[in-house]
């Protein structure tokens, strides 16, 4: 793998692939967490997406990003910059191919969209992610993010 990754804006061909992978796969991940059932996930996912990205990749106060090394593909990166709502930047998805997958990519792209933040002067970057997805929590906790939140749930058995 090469040292750096190289971010590129996203076309609309590869929003439109990259929109109905994530869509699929951010509903499985909401039935999954017991937030969507599973016949109205991609519906669900649908609706969120739209509302976050009206325009699409173009859409204003977000970056959506193509990673490649050289000339290949190697994921993708969604940021959302500070807004009046939100004063810190927002990773929302960082996707890395599967081909592309333990060779050291999604910490390359997530160092490539840090550097990117911070020739935008933005001084703060913030991020979900799901409680099951622990190669994605060490990733970031060795990138040196910190849980500022937790949210759990049980569910009611009768008590």
């Amino acid at each position: 793998m090469s040292a750096r990754v190289t971010l590129r804006p996203m076309t609309q061909a590869e929003f439109d692939a990259y929109l109905d992978r994530t869509v699929r796969e951010y509903g499985q991940d909401k039935v999954r967490a017991g937030e969507f059932a599973p016949e109205r996930a991609d519906e669900q996912a649908r609706a969120e997406f739209t509302l976050l990205l009206p325009e699409g990749a173009r859409t204003n106060g977000m970056l959506l990003f193509t990673a490649f090394d050289g000339d290949e593909r190697v994921g993708m990166l969604w940021l959302a910059l500070p807004s009046a709502r939100r004063r810190q930047a927002w990773v929302y998805e960082l996707w890395v191919a599967p081909a592309a997958r333990s060779r050291g990519y999604g910490r390359a792209i997530m160092r490539a969209g840090e550097r990117e933040l911070a020739a935008r002067g933005v001084t703060e970057i913030g991020l979900n992610v799901f409680g099951d997805n622990t190669t994605a929590i060490g990733l970031y906790e060795s990138l040196g993010y910190k849980v500022i939140a937790q949210q759990m749930v049980k569910p009611v058995d009768g008590i």
